[in-house]
């Protein structure tokens, strides 16, 4: 599997994270007597906040299976896992420019004790029965799969547009990034004090960056820049467009020795694949 192909699974969970990061920056908390807060407490890497983290599956379709591995989505898989209480399930695509046939799918992690579980969630709702005819139809679609664990990194990303809208943009440039080993400091500091200026300058709908933590690149990083068609992105990188050629060479030349490899795609969420229960 390409480099790009995996890299693209983090795009749908910057878009789940833009929902619930709406939801927080519009509503506001009734006022009260202050009370005296409650000791915090320290909480581990797996019991963080469930919207930090989803696991993310990439899949690549046969050509000629395409219909029916879309109908498996549409009518055993989601209504099963909306059955049982799943609240969110988002199916990405190549648009365009990337990998053909790969889809990329996303569902929140809510514990990861959920993992513990010696039965699937789809599996247990399925029955047996219905699970082993899915299985057998899936895998006549299906040339791979692989499962990622993904971390977004709110620390450097810019919600932009996104709380104001009610939905997500329909396309998105995702840029798969390696970083050098030992300069992922350096990388984060760069994205705070150089990108994320120019993404707010430039007024774009959103920025986000994720992290993968588990199943991939210990270096992998992914942004992404959304847009609502093909004919705003062919105005130029936002990069481009704050800083002016001169400026933008200035910038780049900053990652040298400390960005290993960079890989761009273009993605597009379906509507059709997915579901939430998030107003």
């Amino acid at each position: 599997m390409k480099r790009t192909a995996w890299r693209i699974l983090s795009l749908a969970l910057c878009i789940a994270m833009t929902v619930l990061l709406a939801v927080a920056q519009n509503t506001t908390a009734p006022k009260a007597t202050p009370k005296k807060p409650a000791p915090k407490k320290a909480k581990p890497m797996a019991d963080a906040p469930a919207q930090l983290w989803s696991s993310i599956s990439v899949v690549r379709v046969k050509p000629d299976m395409v219909a029916e591995w879309q109908d498996l989505q549409k009518n055993v898989v989601n209504p099963a896992l909306k059955k049982a209480g799943v609240k969110e399930r988002s199916i990405f695509e190549t648009a365009v420019f990337g990998e053909s046939y790969e889809y990329v799918v996303i569902t929140p992690i809510t514990s990861f004790a959920q993992y513990d579980e010696p039965v699937s969630l789809l599996r247990k709702t399925l029955g047996e029965d219905a699970y082993r005819d899915y299985i057998a139809k899936s895998r006549r679609c299906v040339v791979s799969v692989h499962t990622y664990g993904d971390l977004a990194r709110l620390d450097l990303s810019y919600m932009g547009k996104m709380a104001t809208m009610t939905g997500p943009p329909k396309l998105a440039v995702v840029n798969a990034i390696s970083v050098a080993p030992g300069r992922t400091a350096a990388f984060e500091s760069l994205v705070k004090t150089d990108i994320l200026p120019v993404m707010k300058k430039a007024d774009v709908i959103g920025y986000f960056v994720s992290q993968t933590m588990f199943g991939g690149d210990g270096y992998g990083y992914t942004s992404v820049v959304f847009f609502d068609s093909f004919a705003e992105i062919g105005k130029g990188s936002p990069f481009l467009r704050v800083l002016g050629q001169a400026g933008s060479a200035t910038l780049f030349a900053k990652f040298a020795g400390v960005v290993a490899h960079q890989e761009r795609v273009i993605a597009r969420f379906n509507n059709d694949l997915s579901f939430s229960s998030t107003p």
